[in-house]
């Protein structure tokens, strides 16, 4: 995470560097990811960065942290009949986390760094998946929504299910990302994915 030296600069200095740094993340695999261009566009030094982060890295997950703090305002903000229910709420996450995929920037960020962590299983990574710019807290979501809606009580496994739908979120961006598919093709296979965890995948006995 930054250090204070970082979070006391201007508002326009920090983004200066914010938006330098994500159009670098944007534009190369995080392992071809440059320091030297970050700072050029930036127009600082290189000691001033080290001042401000530890490295790509930490810079990296503080992008992350910015990205979800976004998210979690938008869902705080949501009309409370959308952000009761599971799916209606889901859905909602992902058309604006969409929104911000079709900037091409934003878009290839996003894919740069969700197919890091799908692809490197170091300790690292697996500790800051999280972090990947989707809500996670699950503890925020349950507080919104109207329980009444699941067929069993269990706060545990209510907050297994949220969890497994925020999952399908990722997995829908990133089967996205790929494939280039559409918002409304997007949205269709996520719809699936929640069909499915709605109603399971094994037929109930009539028995």
């Amino acid at each position: 995470m930054p250090t204070s030296t970082f979070m006391n600069l201007s508002s326009e200095k920090k983004e200066k560097i914010l938006s330098a740094s994500i159009v670098e993340f944007a534009d190369k695999p995080f392992s071809e990811v440059s320091i030297n261009k970050i700072i050029k566009n930036a127009k600082i030094s290189r000691g001033s960065f080290y001042t401000y982060f530890a490295d790509k890295y930490d810079l990296l997950m503080y992008l992350l942290e910015r990205f979800k703090d976004i998210m979690e305002k938008y869902v705080i903000n949501l009309d409370a009949s959308i952000k009761s229910d599971l799916e209606e709420l889901i859905l909602s996450i992902h058309s604006y986390i969409y929104s911000l995929y079709e900037n091409s920037i934003y878009q290839k960020f996003f894919f740069n760094i969700i197919s890091y962590f799908h692809t490197h299983q170091d300790e690292e990574t697996k500790n800051n998946r999280d972090k990947l710019p989707f809500i996670n807290d699950c503890n925020k979501i349950y507080n919104v929504l109207d329980l009444s809606q699941f067929s069993f009580k269990d706060e545990k496994r209510i907050k297994q299910v949220i969890e497994i739908a925020l999952s399908l979120i990722k997995n829908t961006l990133y089967v996205t990302a790929i494939n280039g598919l559409t918002y409304e093709k997007s949205k269709n296979l996520l719809k699936d994915y929640l069909e499915i965890l709605k109603h399971g995948y094994k037929e109930e006995s009539n028995a």
